[in-house]
Formats: C-alpha cells, sequence, structure tokens
C-alpha cells in the first residue's frame, strides 16, 4: 500500500502564508461541483516544472452534512425536507427546464410523428426549405450517441434528509449497473437508503447496492429488470491525447445528455479528498475536455466507436464567492481499465484489492529534483524485497516519470496486484533502476 504521510501543508515549495503557516483547507479549487460557500483558491502547489497534482471531487450531486466525510460544500442551512424519491427527481429536472427556459426563452418540443429518411421541401420566398436531416455517418458523434444512449441510466438517491443525484452505465442485460462509488454513498462509505434508476425508455426502477469502493471510487448495483441495452467495453491501455471522446450522463439530472470533447492528458494524478482534508483516493485520471457537470459523475466517456473507456467522475472548478460550480473545460475519468478490475471483484463478490508498492511517502522538498521521498518502508512488502531504502527518491515508474507522491500513488494504483514494474530511485547520488513485483492492499 502506497500511503501519503504528510498531513500538514502540502510541502511541494516555498509556504506563501510564511515559515509555520498552514494553508487553509482546499477552498473549492478543485472541488465536486455542489452550491456552497468557496473563496478564491490559493496556490500551494508544487514548485515550477514539477507536475501539478490535482485535487478534485466528483460530479455527483450529493452534498454532505457538516462535519461528515465526503469531500462536499457544507449542506444549505435548512435541509430539504424528503419526500418520494421520483418526485425529488422530477422535481429537480423541472427546476432545470424551468432555469433554462426563463434565460434562453426557448420552448423545447417534440414531433410526434415519424421521423424518417425523407422529408418534404417546401419553396418560399427565400428559397426551398429542406426538412430532411443528414444520415449518421458511422462513427460520428450522431451515431455514437444514437448507439451508447440507451446504456447510459440516471442515478437518483436518497439517504437521511439528504438526496443527490448521478449517472450510470449498464453492464450487463440482466440489470448489473457501473457507478461511482461517491454516487450511491452518503457523502462515505455507507451505501444510501433509495437508489432510483431511469433507463433511456422512461422506466424506472429503484436498485440495490452491490458494492463500493471508495480507493477507486467505484461502485456496482443492480436493479430488477431484463433486457436492458448493454455498454460495450472497450480498453484504457492504448489511449492518445486528441483522441476524439464523447461524455454520456445526466448532468444536473437532465438525462441523456451528450457533450464532445477530446483526451487533453492521460495518467493525472486526481486526488479526492474529505472535508477534513484527508484523502479520500487517487485516481490515474483520464482528462478531457468534454462538458462534465455536477451529475455526470458515473456516467460514460466513451470513444468515436462507441466503447466505454472511462467512468466521468470528477471535474475542476474555479471556485467563486458565490459557490457556484461547473465545466470549464476539465473533466476527469477513471479509465475503464482501472474501473472495470474492481466492479469484476465487486461482482463476484470478492474483497476489492489494489496494488501495493508497500512504502509511504512524501513530496520532495527540493524544487530542483521533483519525485517522491520513501518516508518509510513496510517491512516484507514488494519495495523492501526490492531493496528501495528509506530516504529514496522514486522518479519513475517504468517509463513514466513521477514528480511527486500523488503521482507515484496514482501509478501504482493503476496497476494490478502482482504486476511487475520497474521503480527508478536515487539515494545519496546513487541512481538506481529495479524490478518490483507489486503486493496487495
Amino acid at each position: 500500500m502506497v500511503r501519503m504521510t504528510d498531513r500538514g501543508p502540502r510541502d511541494d515549495g516555498p509556504n506563501p502564508y510564511g515559515p509555520g503557516q498552514t494553508p487553509p483547507a482546499r477552498p473549492g479549487e478543485w472541488t465536486r461541483p455542489e452550491p456552497g460557500p468557496a473563496g478564491p483558491p490559493p496556490y500551494y502547489g508544487p514548485p515550477p516544472g514539477q507536475q501539478q497534482p490535482i485535487t478534485a471531487y466528483g460530479t455527483g450531486a450529493f452534498p454532505a452534512a457538516d462535519g461528515q466525510p465526503g469531500g462536499q460544500p457544507p449542506t444549505p442551512e435548512k435541509p430539504r425536507s424528503r419526500g418520494p424519491l421520483w418526485v425529488a427527481l422530477v422535481t429537480v429536472l423541472a427546476l432545470a427546464a424551468g432555469v433554462l427556459g426563463g434565460i434562453v426563452g426557448v420552448a423545447i418540443t417534440r414531433d410526434g410523428g415519424n421521423s424518417g429518411s425523407t422529408g418534404t421541401v417546401v419553396s418560399g420566398p427565400a428559397g426551398s426549405r429542406v426538412t430532411t436531416q443528414p444520415p449518421a455517418e458511422p462513427g460520428s458523434v450522431q451515431d455514437v450517441a444514437d448507439r451508447v444512449l440507451p446504456t447510459v441510466v440516471a442515478i437518483a438517491v436518497a439517504s437521511g434528509n439528504q438526496q443527490g443525484s448521478g449517472s450510470g452505465v449498464v453492464l450487463s442485460e440482466d440489470g448489473t449497473i457501473l457507478t461511482n462509488a461517491h454516487v450511491v454513498t452518503a457523502g462515505g462509505q455507507t451505501a444510501a437508503d433509495e437508489v432510483l434508476v431511469s433507463f433511456f425508455d422512461g422506466s424506472r426502477a429503484t436498485a440495490r447496492v452491490v458494492g463500493t469502493d471508495p480507493t477507486s471510487d467505484i461502485a456496482v448495483i443492480k436493479v430488477d429488470k431484463s433486457g436492458l441495452s448493454a455498454v460495450s467495453v472497450g480498453t484504457s491501455d492504448n489511449l492518445t491525447v486528441g483522441q476524439d471522446v464523447i461524455a454520456i450522463g445526466s448532468p444536473l439530472g437532465l438525462e441523456g445528455t451528450v457533450t464532445t470533447g477530446i483526451i487533453s492528458a492521460l495518467n493525472r494524478p486526481v486526488s479526492t479528498a474529505g472535508t477534513d482534508g484527508s484523502t479520500e483516493s487517487v485516481i490515474d485520471a483520464i482528462q478531457t475536455d468534454a462538458a462534465i457537470n455536477p451529475g455526470n459523475s458515473g456516467g460514460a466517456l466513451v470513444n468515436s466507436a462507441g466503447a466505454l473507456i472511462g467512468v466521468n467522475t470528477a471535474i475542476a472548478t474555479l471556485g467563486g464567492a458565490d459557490g457556484a460550480s461547473g465545466s470549464i473545460g476539465l473533466g476527469f475519468a477513471i479509465p475503464i481499465d482501472q474501473a472495470m478490475r474492481v466492479a469484476n471483484q465487486i461482482i463476484a463478490g470478492d474483497e476489492v484489492s489494489h496494488a501495493s508498492l508497500g512504502v509511504n511517502v512524501r513530496p520532495s522538498r527540493d524544487a530542483t529534483l521533483p519525485g517522491a521521498v520513501v518516508a518509510s518502508v513496510v517491512r516484507g512488502g514488494a519495495a523492501a524485497d526490492a531493496g528501495i531504502p528509506e530516504g529514496a527518491l522514486i522518479t519513475a515508474v517504468d517509463d513514466r516519470k513521477i514528480s511527486s507522491s500523488e503521482a507515484l500513488v496514482a501509478a501504482i494504483r493503476s496497476r494490478a496486484p502482482g504486476d511487475s514494474v520497474k521503480i527508478t530511485y536515487s539515494n545519496r547520488g546513487d541512481d538506481r533502476t529495479v524490478t518490483v513485483k507489486l503486493g496487495t492492499s
């Protein structure tokens, strides 16, 4: 297990608050985008030239109670009364529709007729009006959306006097659904009291939580429903930066929302944190500029073939005095290879395991020497067996550069127990590369 032991101020560079001063708890620099007070974020990241470790929160719209783990801004002063879950979901949709209608003044209607490939040409003073729509080209957004939308669901949850929403992806025709752990838990590790799933065809069904893994932010739920459309699961081990992607989910309860973008970066260390500043999980994330907003958590990130390559989980926000949050083009998804490894363990009823290097690490205190410093070595662990000493500065895992302690945690958690990796480290001027067989945490 790789643990970050530095729970105090981030020691990645000079402290802008003065010697011995502690930066304020992360006030919304990277946050699950729920409404709540937040001030302009201070910068206390790594020194120039080092990769920025990201602290983000998931995009499930589920506020946590004050003082409870979950990394959410405080709940409103007056808790919402709890009624039937489906009523809450309809209310959210109605409010969103009312706001949008008030702003843009657009009434949305649906054609009740058969929208075939042929249409009517109407002549007028300005020329001909063509009412046909172009057919979907194979691999186009239109084509992918048509195939993937039926496999993505909206999820509404209730726990105590709190309600929230998110998204999910159907893995099997008999009702097994993949989503985020933070979507179906009450801001912590306890499953929500009620989980309601809305399907693309308009039907709804209650679900039970099969299992959750807060470390990876993955959960599996199950509905008693058959004949569902299941997503095609792809792979995330051969993705490329610049590749076209499509995000599908239910932002703000708006079911079946499709947005597009590209893969902006790979292997991005994204840490989610609780309200007390503790680290809940570190994800080796796919970064995308496809619009992801509150409620997208647990939804699908697919490639141009319609294959699931990631599970949308978090966004970065600027933070503001009004507490507003939304897409600024920095969204993050859990790579599907990692997500499915955990999901398959949950489905099988096994205890979820993660790869372990067997060290506790902290950031490097030298701005000219980026990496993860081994604060201690676990006796009998993988690092001990490979001869990695305490005090060593780990700078690479295989061919991947390690510039921070978060980057090392993300790199190790992206692997499976038993995998062999090459660890490059320096110790008192001696640079070495050793092969390590990862253990299990």
